[in-house]
């Protein structure tokens, strides 16, 4: 029963992982086109950075943590395959909504593929 509880906590913890990590990409795209600059000269470098670009560095900092927390309690053979699969898809839909970015015939059925994936992966775990 512990056993069932602790996956349920490290499935909540994958879920906020992938959207932090998401989330911090999608900010930190968004944040590089808007007034982020550096600038190297002689006397050393300007550096200017928009808040975008930093809130999205954070997100995605804290979402490195929490993937080192929520892998401790999971098998990684689960937890990067699954990981890896569902930030790409909330990548794909966070660009496409947010960045206004066009996800092409291929892009769907790959995503598709993953979900399948994911579900095939999850149908044997108790």
């Amino acid at each position: 029963m512990s056993e069932r509880k602790g996956t349920g906590k490290g499935m909540i913890g994958l879920i906020i992982y992938v959207c932090l990590s998401a989330a911090g990409l999608t900010l930190i795209k968004l944040g590089l086109g808007k007034n982020s600059t550096l600038l190297l000269n002689k006397g050393g470098f300007d550096l200017t950075l928009s808040w975008t670009l930093v809130l999205g560095a954070c997100l995605y900092v804290c979402s490195f943590l929490l993937s080192m927390v929520v892998m401790k309690g999971m098998n990684l053979s689960l937890f990067y395959p699954l990981s890896a699969g569902l930030i790409y898809i909330a990548v794909c839909v966070a660009s496409y909504l947010v960045l206004k970015e066009k996800i092409s015939v291929q892009q769907l059925i790959g995503m598709v593929v993953i979900l399948a994936g994911i579900v095939i992966m999850n149908l044997g775990k108790k």
